[in-house]
Parts: C-alpha cells; structure tokens; sequence
C-alpha cells in the first residue's frame, strides 16, 4: 500500500507521544498492579499525579531532535545538546512548563555537556550499566532523516548506522544501546517501506548482521538481541517478555506487543500492561506500530487518544516547523 511520507511523519511523532502518555500514570507499577487498573486509554494522576494525556521526557526529547532538525536541516549535535538543555533545566519542550521524569543517564550527559565542557559525542554514558532506553525512546524521528539521506535502504550504508550511533552518544554510547537503536530505526524503515508485519526482522536481521560483520565490536552486543530473530519470538509467553528500562528490554517488550497485536491501540494496551517503565516501552512500540497502520482506517492512533494529548498545540507546531522545513522529503513511499 502505498503511503504518504508526510502523514507517516505526524503519525510518527504523535505515536509515541501517545505511548508516552498512555504509560505516564503508571510508570514503574508493577505488570499486577497495572493490570488491576484495566487501563483502556489516557488516564491521570499516578506515579507523577499529573492529569490524563501527560507525556513525559520520551517525548520531550523526541521533540527536542525534531526541532533540531527543523532549524539545522542536518545533525547538529551541539544544538541538539543545547536543546536538552533548554528542556531539562529551562523547563522547555514540556506539556506542563516543567521538565519531569528524568533518566540518570540522561542526566549525567547533560551534565557533562553543559558543566564539565565536553563536546556533544563524549557526554553519553559508556558503561555496561549505562544501557537505559534513553536514546532508543528518542530517537524515532531520524529514521526520516536517514531516509531523506540515504533512501529506504539506509541501513545498506555504514553512514546511517554512524549517525544512528552518534545520535544516542550523545546519552547513551555503549554498543548495546547502539545496536538496539539500529534495529528500531531499522524496523522503523521497513515499516515505511509497507513490510508485512512478519516480514519487518527477517528483512532488518541481515543489515544488521553485516554491518557487525564489518564491525566486530558490536558482536557481544548484537548477540544480546538474539531471541528478536528467532521465528518463535512473536510465540513467547508473556512470562518470558520483561519492560525494564533496559534498552534491550524495552526493545523487545516494544516488538513482541507489536508483533502480537493487530492495531496500533491494541499494541500499546498489550505493551503499556506489561508495566515497569510504561512510558517509554510504550513510546518506543508507539513510534513502529504508528508508522505501520499509518492510514489504515480502525487500526491506526485513536483520534480520541490524540485529542486527549496534553499541549498538543507544542507538538504540532514543531512537527509543522519541521516538515515546512523539508523539501527532500517524497510524497510516498510504497
């Protein structure tokens, strides 16, 4: 089916918008407690007692590349750096004038870029136990900017996964994070390209391959994400699926609610009842599944749920900013 790259776009954005929101409430509730509450759509207060269609940092940052973009027209990790910035301390890119619901990763890079000095791509933590979701929940949108790059293929290229990887360094450097933004920018592409839902990983599975096979650093990371290409992962009990904030975790959790379901709010009640970190696993299987049932009519984004969307004045106007600010981007793609 052929669809429109601009709609696919917003639908993007607002995907995980919405996976956030939806996960807000009930973000570290335990997989028993969330499912006492048989959430089935926005609701408020909880963990952060803030009012239905909250987001939280997932989107704020997804927001604070966006707009990047739409001023540099290319990667400009300094400014994209001053713009977490502006979000963390200056309260910025937020729904309620406050920035919430911030990772220790995220702060520590933060910190490094704006009090220590260091240049943008030495911030992003590089310790083993430094591979949180706070790239992988943010990073959604550059698949288009690596489509308009490098096409539909992107991920044939060695620069795609360079600036794949330079974008979640600026938090998150280690090999693990970097493989697993990969694959969902990967899944992502292959979603734009209109694969059959089980086609996405058999199609993603060999980029990434060779390009660890040229790399071989990455083997011990890639080899974490192994069950993801095994034929019977869509198959696994919902026992064996965790929704940490490991980005390994969240990846999987985000892939298996989305492999599993057939619409995109299907797909985000299965994962944000999972529990844990709700927001982001939410985000993360929000951003794929909204791309893929983009313009499928009773399987794409409630509009209820959009509606309900907290300053959702502040999304639109930067996704418009954005794509006012494109030109290379196609009017479909197949």
């Amino acid at each position: 089916m052929e669809k429109n790259m601009t709609n696919l776009f917003v639908d993007l954005v607002f995907g995980v918008a919405v996976g956030d929101a939806l996960g807000c409430p009930v973000q570290f509730f335990s997989r028993k407690e969330v499912k006492s509450f048989n959430i089935k759509g926005m609701v408020g207060h909880g963990t952060y007692d803030m009012p239905a269609g909250t987001w939280t940092d997932d989107t704020s940052m997804t927001l604070c590349l966006v707009d990047s973009l739409a001023e540099k027209g290319e990667l400009d990790f300094d400014d994209i750096m001053e713009k977490f910035v502006r979000w963390m301390v200056g309260n910025e890119y937020t729904p309620h004038g406050k920035a919430f619901d911030m990772g220790e990763t995220c702060i520590s890079a933060v910190f490094n870029y704006k009090k220590r000095g260091l240049p943008p791509l030495e911030c992003g933590g590089k310790k083993e136990n430094q591979n949180g979701n706070g790239s992988i929940m943010r990073i959604a949108p550059l698949a288009f900017y690596l489509l308009e790059k490098f096409g539909l293929d992107a991920f044939d290229s060695d620069e795609a996964f360079d600036a794949t990887h330079k974008v979640s360094s600026l938090t998150h450097a280690h090999e693990i994070a970097l493989i697993g933004c990969d694959i969902y920018l990967a899944s992502i592409l292959e979603a734009v390209r209109g694969r059959k839902k089980d086609e996405i990983l058999k199609n993603v599975l060999p980029k990434i391959k060779e390009y660890v096979e040229r790399n071989p650093r990455f083997t011990a990371a890639f080899e974490k994400y192994g069950r993801i290409f095994n034929d019977d992962f869509a198959t696994l009990s919902e026992d064996s699926i965790s929704s940490s904030g490991y980005v390994l975790h969240t990846l999987e959790a985000a892939l298996w609610s989305f492999l599993t379901t057939d619409s995109y709010e299907d797909c985000l009640l299965k994962v944000i009842n999972l529990g844990s970190d709700t927001d982001s696993v939410g985000a993360v299987a929000g951003g794929l599944s909204a791309v893929y049932y983009s313009g499928v009519e009773g399987k794409s984004i409630p509009e209820k749920w959009v509606s309900e969307i907290e300053n959702i004045d502040l999304i639109e106007k930067i996704v418009a900013k954005y794509l006012s600010s494109r030109s290379s981007i196609p009017e479909s793609a197949c």
